[in-house]
């Protein structure tokens, strides 16, 4: 049996995304796309360039990492209490 703090967060977000079920993977997933297009149209209205983008990724790379983690953990919450 594979312990379930083996692997990394993004790992274990993709073996949750493989098993669980296609639809409420797709409905969650849809929602971080709207988020995200929300985001790059406030950007763009607040005329935030990809250029400032591109450079406060390269510049936090420790909280872009933590962003991360935060948002695979909370997806894979998401999708394994709909998925049981």
């Amino acid at each position: 049996m594979q312990d379930i703090f083996d692997g990394s967060l993004r790992d274990k977000f993709f073996e949750i995304l493989f098993y669980a079920d296609k639809n409420i993977v797709s409905n969650e997933l849809d929602k971080i796309f709207e988020e995200l297009i929300a985001m790059r149209e406030i950007c763009e209205q607040k005329g935030i360039s990809n250029t400032e983008i591109l450079s406060f990724k390269s510049t936090n790379p420790q909280g872009l990492q933590d962003g991360l983690n935060d948002l695979y953990i909370g997806l894979s919450g998401e999708i394994l209490s709909q998925n049981e």
